[in-house]
């Protein structure tokens, strides 16, 4: 159930966040402070993160009913109260809230698709309660959802897990391929550069990584990226192929736009693995020469990040074990206080903001 607002003799508490007033408009404002349902836990945010899909929510309306809540969907947090029925976590756990709640307790998890759980809500920040750019947030089944964050492991890396790491691991997790294959990653941003850390891990040979902005060569080229790839200088397809004397085994689609995918089926070589951990907001078009008809035996998957405890729990110890891979270098842009959230929004427009983070703790 949802989290009801926490009622005292006085009227309702309040909590302080970032409200999506009108298309276009953020502001400051309070909303009732929730108090945690049964398997639920009310969360003191200490580190909150902007990302991409925020900045289509406010521009472009793209999800109206968050109109008139708190926008935001990754942070971090601490644990204030849990529900009678909570009984991994306990008021004082440092926690990762992930950016997809699934409903564990639903017939499309037991069909093994949590994420889609109740009609497909399993992002449900703003929509069906307050979102993240707040002083609290109420987590849902936070047993199965959140995960425990180590000692070892900052708020500043751990937030970076709530939706940019498992976004691309999960997919990384999902597709298939050898140790030495070759990798293209389209995207040095956020979510590229963490799929760059993770296809290195996972033991990909050469990785191209495709890109021009500054700051992400630099951390792609750390993460385990041995080739760099400027779209500026030409087709991004055929300079690959002439560097790897031919396709790649598997293309993972972490930024671009609609026409990247069709670059991507071009790119990799039949029999390989199109993995797609990006967000597209604009008609995709696969021509026929681009993939033989369809005949070509190339097997594309989209994968949203699935949440969930386990897999959340299994990344933050990657972190807390692997110091060679640090997540939190992403972050380019710091703000501090409630009143850093509305900054730390509209960095995400800025070129050189690879993430924005505001840290209310």
């Amino acid at each position: 159930s949802d989290c009801a607002p926490q009622i005292s003799g006085e009227g309702e508490l309040q909590m302080r966040g970032l409200i999506l007033i009108e298309q276009g408009k953020v502001a400051l404002g309070e909303r009732p402070t929730p108090r945690p349902g049964p398997y639920e836990a009310l969360i003191r945010v200490t580190a909150a993160a902007a990302c991409n899909t925020d900045l289509e929510i406010v521009e472009h309306f793209i999800m109206p009913p968050v109109q008139g809540r708190f926008i935001g969907h990754e942070c971090v947090g601490v644990i204030e109260e849990v529900g009678s029925e909570v009984s991994y976590f306990k008021p004082g756990d440092r926690v990762c809230v992930p950016a997809l709640t699934p409903e564990w307790r639903s017939i499309e998890a037991q069909q093994g698709w949590a994420t889609f759980s109740n009609g497909g809500m399993s992002f449900d920040w703003g929509l069906m309660r307050d979102g993240t750019f707040a002083e609290y947030v109420c987590c849902r089944d936070v047993d199965m959802n959140c995960g425990k964050i180590p000692d070892e492991v900052t708020d500043l890396q751990a937030v970076m897990v709530s939706d940019m790491i498992s976004t691309a691991w999960n997919g990384l997790d999902n597709t298939h391929f050898r140790l030495g294959d070759n990798v293209a990653v389209f995207g040095i941003g956020p979510v590229g550069l963490c799929a760059i850390a993770g296809v290195r891990r996972k033991g990909a040979g050469r990785i191209f990584a495709i890109g021009t902005n500054p700051k992400g060569i630099e951390l792609a080229l750390e993460f385990g990226a041995t080739d760099i790839i400027s779209y500026k200088e030409g087709d991004v397809v055929a300079q690959i192929r002439k560097k790897n004397g031919g396709p790649v085994d598997v293309s993972v689609l972490a930024g671009g736009n609609g026409s990247t995918v069709s670059q991507a089926y071009r790119l990799t070589r039949p029999g390989g693995q199109i993995c797609s951990v990006n967000a597209f907001y604009d008609d995709v078009v696969i021509s026929p020469g681009d993939w033989n008809s369809g005949m070509e035996t190339k097997q594309m998957t989209g994968y949203q990040n699935t949440g969930g405890r386990w897999m959340f729990e299994r990344y933050l110890n990657m972190l807390k074990y692997d110091k060679t891979f640090d997540p939190s270098k992403i972050i380019t842009h710091i703000n501090h206080g409630l009143e850093g959230l509305e900054e730390t929004l509209w960095n995400k427009k800025k070129r050189e903001c690879l993430k924005s983070v505001t840290i209310l703790d």
